[in-house]
């Protein structure tokens, strides 16, 4: 502690949490004596009555809907943020106001003040509805549903800005063939691209985790998709029915495979699952009639009921021995030649549960199994 100069803990204490810290920190020595004075912003939120100890604040930050604005109110969506017309309460004027709570477009558009600056804007369906197709600049997030069946739609622009796209954003957008998703999106929510039956093509950018459940559900002309290797996770029935997707690499990065992923991709022949992947959910490739030939990679231990009913074309399945729970239902429309086979049950204690659900799972641990399957 002696160590630190003024500055330093200046430094430190922006990530105070309470009035009580910065308090505190007065009486530690004489050397961190006036701390407060040196801010000229708000680390944390204030009051009139703990104003007092930042004597030279010119930016004000405003972190949360209910934080004291001093008579600087602005409009939320028809209700105002402070009054700032009554009650004798005195503006106190500040050079900026930055204000870091989600607040919509129509909220920026009403207030003209130049000095306030909303950092996270999030163009919603009532905005689109009032403003048009055409995005803003400085949007931080598209809401949940924004376009929702906008069948006028062909192509939109998402701006450099946006981080998140909501769920179900794009959704029953008949008519959208082009999409344009920035660099920095993070988060592309559930259903986003639900039913977009147009839409042929389409580029995640490295910026995304995860992939949400049904987002490209029922892209009958989806062709083609790079999923980018930072992308953990594929929710489920993410590109269930993409009945055009001929082939799909999945990256190193991807641990898990949701729910009927690829079900009923038609037109499906070839898919690479990459041995990260540990599970490979129900379904996964229901229905595939055109799949012939896949390898399990060596670290997936469950494989999920109904995986592979319906590829009709399917000739090869290779399960290796890390695989410790399979459905019966998976071996459904298959007879089963094993090359090598053996299985043993648990000695000690309770066996592990199966995932939830209704189907039976072999309560057996497959020490080897190389499958030549042929369909009946």
């Amino acid at each position: 502690m002696s160590q630190l100069t003024g500055y330093h803990i200046m430094i430190v204490s922006k990530y105070f949490a309470t009035i009580k810290d910065f308090i505190n920190l007065e009486f530690v020595c004489k050397k961190f004596c006036g701390n407060m004075e040196k801010f000229h912003f708000n680390p944390i939120p204030l009051n009139f009555k703990t104003l007092g100890f930042f004597p030279n604040i010119e930016t004000l930050h405003l972190w949360n809907k209910n934080d004291d604005n001093f008579g600087n109110g602005f409009m939320i969506n028809r209700e105002e943020n402070g009054d700032c017309e009554n009650k004798g309460v005195l503006k106190k004027e500040f050079f900026r106001i930055i204000v870091w709570f989600n607040v919509d477009f129509k909220t920026v558009d009403r207030n003209k003040n130049r000095n306030i600056d909303f950092k996270n804007v999030t163009y919603i369906q009532n905005d689109r509805e009032e403003f048009g197709n055409n995005i803003p600049r400085n949007i931080r997030s598209i809401g949940n549903q924004c376009f929702y069946e906008c069948n006028s739609l062909s192509s939109v622009n998402i701006p450099s800005s946006v981080t998140s796209i909501g769920e179900y954003c794009f959704s029953g957008c008949s008519s959208l063939t082009y999409v344009s998703i920035p660099s920095i999106v993070t988060s592309i929510g559930d259903g986003c691209f639900y039913g977009c039956h147009r839409l042929s093509s389409v580029t995640i950018p490295l910026s995304v985790a995860y992939i949400g459940n049904e987002c490209f559900f029922v892209c009958s002309r989806l062709s083609s998709v790079n999923i980018p290797s930072s992308v953990t996770s594929i929710g489920d029935y993410c590109f269930y029915e993409c009945s055009s997707l001929s082939k799909i690499t999945i990256p190193f990065s991807v641990t898990s495979i949701g729910d009927e992923c690829f079900s009923e991709c038609s037109s499906l022949t070839y898919v690479y699952i990459p041995s990260n992947v540990k599970s490979i959910g129900d379904g996964c490739f229901y229905g595939c009639n055109n799949l012939n030939s896949i390898t399990i990679p060596s670290n997936v231990t469950y494989v999920g009921g109904f995986c592979f009913d319906g590829c009709n074309s399917l000739s090869n399945v290779t399960i290796p021995s890390s695989v410790t729970y399979i459905s019966e239902s998976y071996f459904i429309r298959f007879s089963i030649t094993r090359e090598k086979y053996k299985k043993e049950t648990h000695k000690a204690g309770p066996p592990p549960q199966p995932p939830p659900g209704n189907r039976d799972y072999l309560n057996v641990r497959l020490c080897k199994i190389v499958s030549i399957c042929h369909v009946i």
